[in-house]
């Protein structure tokens, strides 16, 4: 987008531990409750798994467009936009259809205003509760806006010239995150209120902080590459974090890892609102805060393993994990139409022929097979053919809509770039020097122009023009004087002919009229 930039580096790692974070989210949606086992208290915690998510698409959005110049013309913004949303609202409103269509078979009511606004992607502005026919859309609604507001973050991010003062940016921006629920707990002394929960987790306002934060964190590691002097970095080498600091990235993940399985999960109070179908203790007490606790963790773990080097490095770019990161998105927001029609085969049915299906250990993963099985074909065959015509049409469609005034500089350009010719059916004296020169037999020869120092450029045409005079005077004085006539004229009103921009030397000798050039 008005320069050529080199491509972005691959983060494979990042695709891997993509997918098992997906399949986090998954099991705590869908896996069986019974039997009880050591992972409960981390299926209760599936928050530090979409704050990963809104930090890693920060992370990557900065890591992917900090040398492009989105605001260099409406067409750029437009392009950007569109590449980024295209593939998310696809999934989405397919997941949203699916559902409606599986709760209408149910008989359950869907043409209702909720319904409306959910296909608008309005509903959750208005009310945050998760509630819509595809649930998980509710967090790319909360992406929208981040994605939007992401060009003007980054021109403040490239006007950093230091990590120091990245790292004081990404100290604010969590600030701002766990700002607003930190505050109200200590004014009301108290933990949040199921309805005051979902305008500080559900808003899509409320995530625009954690998705700063995973920019800084990706502007912080550009940064040190330039500069080199981020404070991890310094003591142990003078370049952005590499393999000999990784471990930090390890360790951070390792003690996030181990909070969520060892840390106890509270009790849900007597008046506790939330959705009764939810996992006991979801955010209550303490919960309420630990998805914004576990987001320095994973800043750490984001910045030191950015050149990879690291044990947990080398076991997420495994090819089968990198593989199915590609179609992450896709398990996410089409996890609850495949559950929705799982729920068809629990019971027993046709006059006793079908036994049933319980919702149990196996049941689940053979679900989940299907599930990935099923965003692998929708992503192959449908979602990722059309992203790529998307993009090749958004970029030319870019392409054209650039800045008026760069848009002529290209032509004046490739004009002048062109070699110069008379073109005897464009201008009236140069028709009238072709016809002489035809009728007289006069050839020139093609000089240069002056190179020499304290030479005018307009000296050359002038000698020509006095030679050519000289050549006709005697045999055609009449047609002498009409030349002279037209060139007065366009004296006045400089053409190509006498322009004020010097024409470049053409790189080869060629035949043409040396008044012309």
């Amino acid at each position: 987008m008005g320069h050529s930039e080199a491509p972005a580096q691959r983060l494979s790692h990042l695709d891997g531990a993509r997918t098992l974070f997906a399949v986090w989210i998954v099991c705590h949606h869908m896996a069986p409750r019974e039997p009880t086992s050591c992972l409960d208290a981390m299926m209760v915690r599936v928050d530090v798994g979409v704050e990963f998510f809104i930090l890693l698409s920060g992370f990557l959005t900065h890591h992917l467009h900090k040398d492009k110049d989105i605001l260099a013309s409406c067409g750029s913004f437009f392009a950007y936009f569109t590449r980024r949303i295209f593939r998310c609202l696809l999934a989405t409103y397919v997941g949203m259809t699916l559902c409606a269509l599986t709760q209408l078979l149910g008989g359950f009511e869907v043409c209702t205003p909720k319904t409306l606004s959910c296909f608008f992607l309005m509903k959750t502005w208005i009310d945050p509760t998760p509630n819509c026919p595809n649930m998980p859309s509710w967090f790319v609604v909360s992406l929208l806006p981040c994605w939007f507001l992401y060009p003007w973050l980054r021109l403040l991010l490239l006007k950093t010239t230091s990590a120091r003062q990245c790292l004081c940016f990404c100290a604010l921006a969590w600030l701002l995150a766990i700002g607003p629920q930190f505050s109200m707990l200590l004014w009301q002394q108290n933990w949040l209120s199921w309805n005051q929960l979902i305008y500080t987790w559900f808003w899509p306002p409320a995530l625009v902080p954690d998705f700063v934060l995973g920019c800084c964190v990706a502007g912080m590691a550009t940064v040190s590459r330039a500069s080199g002097c981020s404070a991890i970095v310094w003591k142990v080498h003078h370049n952005p974090p590499t393999a000999q600091v990784s471990w930090l990235g390890d360790f951070a993940m390792i003690v996030l890892l181990c909070a969520c399985m060892l840390v106890p999960v509270p009790e849900p109070p007597a008046d506790w609102a939330g959705p009764e179908q939810w996992r006991p203790g979801h955010y209550v007490a303490w919960e309420q805060l630990f998805a914004r606790l576990s987001a320095p963790f994973l800043g750490v773990f984001l910045y030191c393993t950015y050149n990879g080097g690291s044990l947990m490095t080398r076991l997420l770019s495994h090819r089968t994990l990198v593989s199915l990161g590609r179609y992450t998105l896709e398990v996410y927001l089409l996890q609850m139409p495949l559950h929705d029609f799982f729920l068809w085969t629990r019971a027993p049915g046709a006059e006793g022929l079908w036994r049933g299906l319980p919702w149990t250990s196996e049941v689940f993963w053979f679900y989940l097979l299907l599930l990935l099985a099923a965003c692998v074909f929708f992503v192959e065959i449908l979602a990722e053919p059309l992203n790529q015509r998307v993009k090749s049409l958004s970029a030319a469609w870019a392409r054209g809509r650039g800045k008026p005034a760069e848009a002529l500089r290209s032509h004046r350009d490739q004009d002048l770039a062109r070699p110069y010719t008379t073109d005897p059916g464009t201008d009236p004296i140069a028709e009238l020097v072709s016809k002489e020169m035809k009728t007289t037999g006069t050839q020139t020869t093609e000089s240069s122009f002056a190179r020499s120092q304290g030479k005018e450029e307009e000296e050359e045409p002038n000698r020509a023009w006095k030679r050519f005079s000289k050549s006709t005077d005697a045999k055609n004085p009449e047609q002498t004087q009409r030349i002279e006539a037209l060139s007065a004229q366009t004296a006045k009103a400089p053409s190509r002919i006498a322009g004020d921009t010097p024409v470049p030397e053409p790189k080869g000798p060629q035949r043409t009229s040396s008044f012309a050039r």
